[in-house]
C-alpha cells in the first residue's frame, strides 16, 4: 500500500485515525495502531508481515530482562536473524550472479519460502532501525526496555515503516507512552494536514511530474544525447529529492495525528557548500545512523580515509544490491575526502562556485540510480557524440516543470508553509484553502503516481 494511493488516503487512513481516537478504549489505541501498522505493510504480501514480526520478537528476545546490556554474545546474536534475512533477500542474487558470476540454478536451494517473494519494500530501514536498538540496549543507552507492544510500535509504525526516517527509540518513546492519554488538538490536525497535502503535491505533481518526462531517454540510453543529458541530470536531481522528500513530509504529517513527532530527514540539501554539508542534509537519519553505529566504532578520524570509504562503500549498498550502487557510495567517500584534504582552497572559492560543484557532482552521481554500469557508459558515449539525438524529446512543459522544481527546492522550505497560524484567522483561512487545493490537486493525478524511489530500499 502507498501513501499516493487513493485506498490508503480516503479508506485506510480515515478507518484507522477514526478507530484510534474514537471507537476503542483508549488503553487498546496502541493494538489499534499495531494492527493497522502490519495490515499496511503486509498488504505486499503476508510473508513481508511474518518477517517484520519474527524480526522485532527476536531482536527483543535477545534485549530484554535477562538477555540484556553487557554481552556482545547477546548482541550479535540479536541482529544476527534481521541481518541474515538482509543479506538473504536482498544481496543473494547479486552475490551469486554479478560477484561469483555463478549460473542460474533454476530457483532451487535453501529457504524456498521466499523464492518467489518480491523484497519486502523498506526492509533496509527497519533492519537498521533494529540494529540500532539492539546496539543502543548492549551499551545501555536505553536503561528501561520497552514492553514488547511498544517495541512492536516502535519497529512497525507504519507511516515511517517503508521509506524512514530511521528512528530512534527515544525520538517516540514519549509520543509511545503518552498515546492513551493523547487527545488530537485542531493543530496536531491541521498540521497533519498540512504536511501530507505538500508532501503529496511535491510526489505527485512535481517528482512523478518530471519521471513522466524522463521516463522515454532512461528507455534509450543511446539516444540521450548532448542536449538529453543537460536535462536528464538535473531533472533526475530534482525527482528523487521531491519524491523522497515528498514521502517524508508525509510521514511527518500522518505521525503528527498519532501524537508523534518524527525527526526531520531532509534540510534544503541542494543548497550545500561541500559534500559534507550536503551529508548533514540529505537523509539526515540515514547519516547520523551510519556515523554513530559504524563510523565512530571504526575508531572515526583516526584511520580516516580507510573509514570514510567503508561508510560510504556501506552506504552505496545499502541503497541497493548492485556495482553501481558501490560505486555511487564510494564516488561520494572519495568526493568527502578530496574536500577535506583541501577544505581551505574549496572554502575560499566563492560560494556561488562551492555550490555549483557541490550540486553539479552530486547531481550526476545520481545516474548510478539510474542506469546500470554498461548503459550508464552507452548513455555517456551518445553525449560525447552530442547533438539532440533522435527520440528525445524536451518540450516546454517539461522545461516548465524543471523551472517550478527548482524554485520550490532553493526558495520554499515545506516545514514552515505546512503549518498553520490560528492566531491570525483571515491568514489561516487562505492558507488552508491553499493546502487544500494542493491536497485535491494531487488526488486528481494521483492516478498516474509512480511508487515512492526510497521504496526500494
Amino acid at each position: 500500500m502507498l501513501f499516493n494511493d487513493l485506498n490508503f488516503l480516503i479508506l485506510f487512513l480515515p478507518a484507522v485515525t477514526i478507530t484510534t481516537w474514537w471507537l476503542v478504549p483508549d488503553q487498546f489505541r496502541i493494538h489499534v495502531l499495531i494492527i493497522a501498522s502490519f495490515i499496511f505493510y503486509g498488504m505486499s504480501g503476508w510473508e513481508h508481515a511474518l518477517l517484520l514480526l519474527m524480526s522485532t520478537l527476536w531482536v527483543y528476545l535477545f534485549t530484554h530482562g535477562l538477555l540484556a546490556i553487557g554481552s556482545r554474545c547477546r548482541l550479535v546474536l540479536a541482529i544476527a536473524f534481521p541481518v541474515a534475512a538482509l543479506v538473504y533477500l536482498k544481496y543473494t542474487n547479486f552475490i551469486r550472479y554479478d560477484v561469483l558470476s555463478l549460473e542460474s540454478s533454476g530457483g532451487e536451494g535453501a529457504f524456498s519460502l521466499f523464492r518467489d517473494v518480491v523484497l519486502p519494500a523498506g526492509i533496509s530501514f527497519f533492519t537498521f532501525q533494529l540494529i540500532g536498538y539492539a546496539i543502543d540496549r548492549y551499551r545501555g543507552s536505553v536503561k528501561e526496555p520497552p514492553t514488547l507492544k511498544a517495541m512492536l510500535l516502535y519497529i512497525s509504525f507504519f507511516p515511517q515503516l517503508i521509506a524512514g526516517p530511521i528512528v530512534r527509540l527515544a525520538q517516540v518513546s514519549s509520543a509511545i507512552e503518552n498515546l492513551p492519554s493523547f487527545r488530537p488538538k485542531r493543530q496536531n490536525i491541521a498540521d497533519a494536514f498540512g504536511f501530507i497535502a505538500i508532501g503529496l503535491s511535491y510526489k505527485v505533481l512535481i517528482a512523478d511530474s518530471l519521471h513522466h518526462g524522463l521516463k522515454p531517454m532512461l528507455e534509450k540510453p543511446e539516444e540521450i544525447g548532448l542536449i538529453g543529458f543537460a536535462y536528464l541530470i538535473p531533472a533526475y536531481s530534482f525527482q528523487i529529492y521531491f519524491d523522497f522528500y515528498g514521502y517524508s513530509l508525509i510521514a511527518i504529517g500522518l505521525g503528527k495525528l498519532f501524537g508523534f513527532s518524527l525527526p526531520i530527514n531532509f534540510r534544503a540539501p541542494y543548497s550545500a557548500l561541500n559534500p559534507k554539508d550536503f551529508w548533514r542534509r540529505w537523509h539526515i537519519t540515514l547519516s547520523y545512523w551510519i556515523r554513530d553505529y559504524l563510523y565512530l566504532p571504526l575508531r572515526g578520524n583516526k584511520n580516516y580515509k580507510r573509514n570514510i570509504l567503508i561508510v560510504f562503500g556501506v552506504c552505496g549498498l545499502w541503497h541497493g544490491a548492485g556495482f553501481s550502487f558501490i560505486v555511487w557510495g564510494l564516488f561520494h567517500g572519495l568526493f568527502v575526502i578530496l574536500y577535506n584534504q583541501n577544505v581551505k582552497a574549496w572554502d575560499a572559492l566563492p560560494r556561488f562556485l562551492q555550490w555549483m560543484m557541490t550540486f553539479s557532482l552530486v547531481s550526476v552521481s545520481w545516474l548510478l540510480f539510474v542506469f546500470e554500469v554498461q548503459d550508464l557508459s552507452t548513455a555517456f558515449a551518445s553525449m560525447v557524440r552530442g547533438g539532440y539525438a533522435e527520440g528525445v524529446d524536451i518540450t516546454y512543459e517539461m522545461l516548465l516543470i524543471i523551472a517550478v522544481a527548482a524554485l520550490v527546492c532553493f526558495r520554499i522550505k515545506a516545514e514552515k508553509l505546512a503549518t498553520i497560524d490560528f492566531s491570525k484567522p483571515l491568514m489561516s483561512f487562505a492558507w488552508g484553502g491553499v493546502l487544500g487545493a494542493a491536497f485535491f490537486m494531487s488526488l486528481m493525478f494521483v492516478d498516474r503516481s509512480e511508487a515512492f524511489i526510497y521504496f526500494r530500499f
